[in-house]
């Protein structure tokens, strides 16, 4: 059945204690430790607990779950020190990102192994993910229990409903709701159809995604990091002196404008993703591994959380900006370059912002109490694609 979770978090509420469900669905129900979940296989096994008395035996629930050593890590991306980087930090804070690059640069390796970076999830967020998903039908692929950071992938033909949710009759979630508390990436970016990206532009600002049918209204939970690809021309051979590049300088300028202000406005970073050489093909030593990285994002997310103790958010990404006018102001100096900057023009009101969220967050990886100037001025270089 679709919706088990949160049906039984519904009934929960009303003050039900108890609940029948089908074997198949044991798993994703036992998430419910509030509860005692009665499994069964059959209708005719209900009617014989329900006159002997004699029902099935319950498993153990381990809630925990570690991080498989078998998986995707890092060590397996050869080089690309900046992508490496902005992958930790977009980690770290929560803050979108753009990787621009030619085919087979590593652009999807980065993005797909982001996840082994994160915290695992915490027990209230398992139990959302897991919820979302059991709506949609795609618990299949995806452990109940599971406690790591899920990852979407849609293809770039995707359409607006797959991506934001919909449907006639049923209305299910999209991708950025089967993302929430996960990574959304999305490869070959500008060959979206037009407005399917921009459709995200709300959930990347309130964390949620509302679906208007005639069935009703549902506000679905989408709250996630997102993480675009895009070739740097329509070849994808528009790389160090373009040389190998077809196409004209019309044709780059148009391919990357796909990509609309207003969404690129909400992109925290921007980064060049070079092709790999043969100096980093010929190393034998593996880079560092999403364990060791993983490591430095929870002590950078650990000085986040007791900043923002009494605070109702808990990332970099989601302060407020009236917040960051008064308690979260980087130091003067640091402040005097940005408003130089949105004096000429070269930045917006919202992108100096986000600016400061992302310094915050290279300020707690460098374990400094207040962002500086060398770091508000290496988050902007990393918000408009400039070396780091």
């Amino acid at each position: 059945m679709r919706g088990v979770l949160p049906a039984l978090i519904a009934a929960y509420q009303a003050g039900i204690t108890r609940a029948i469900v089908p074997t198949a669905n044991s798993a994703e129900a036992k998430l419910m430790t509030q509860m005692e979940i009665l499994p069964f296989d059959s209708l005719r096994d209900v009617l014989l607990w329900s006159r002997t008395g004699v029902r099935p035996e319950s498993e153990e629930l381990d809630l925990e779950i570690s991080y498989d050593d078998d998986a995707l890590d890092f060590s397996d991306v050869a080089g690309q020190p900046k992508a490496r980087f902005a992958a930790e930090v977009s980690a770290t804070g929560g803050h979108h990102l753009l990787l621009i690059g030619p085919p087979g640069a590593g652009k999807t390796m980065i993005a797909s192994r982001i996840p082994t970076i994160l915290p695992q999830l915490t027990l209230e967020e398992a139990l959302e993910v897991t919820a979302v998903h059991s709506i949609s039908g795609g618990l299949g692929s995806r452990s109940p229990m599971s406690r790591i950071a899920p990852i979407i992938s849609p293809h770039h033909t995707a359409s607006r409903a797959s991506i934001v949710g919909g449907g006639s009759h049923v209305i299910k979630p999209g991708a950025c709701s089967l993302a929430h508390h996960g990574v959304l990436f999305i490869d070959e970016a500008p060959e979206c159809a037009i407005g399917v990206l921009d459709s995200l532009r709300q959930p990347l600002e309130s964390g949620t995604i509302t679906i208007t049918r005639s069935v009703g209204n549902i506000t679905f939970p989408a709250h996630f990091l997102l993480v675009l690809a895009a070739n740097p021309c329509p070849c994808g051979k528009y790389t160090g002196k373009g040389r190998n590049c077809s196409c004209s300088s019309v044709q780059v300028r148009r391919y990357l404008g796909k990509l609309s202000g207003p969404l690129m406005d909400r992109i925290d970073m921007r980064v060049q993703v070079e092709p790999v050489g043969r100096v980093e093909m010929a190393q034998t030593e593996l880079g560092e591994s999403s364990a060791e990285i993983r490591s430095r994002v929870i002590q950078a997310r650990e000085a986040a959380r007791g900043r923002f103790a009494k605070d109702s958010w808990q990332l970099n990404a989601q302060i407020p900006s009236r917040e960051l006018r008064a308690r979260y102001r980087p130091e003067r100096s640091a402040m005097n370059f940005l408003h130089d900057e949105l004096d000429h023009e070269r930045i917006t009101a919202r992108g100096l912002h986000k600016v400061i969220r992302l310094s915050w967050t290279l300020a707690d990886l460098a374990e400094r109490s207040v962002p500086g100037l060398n770091e508000v001025q290496r988050a902007y270089g990393l918000r408009e694609g400039s070396e780091l």
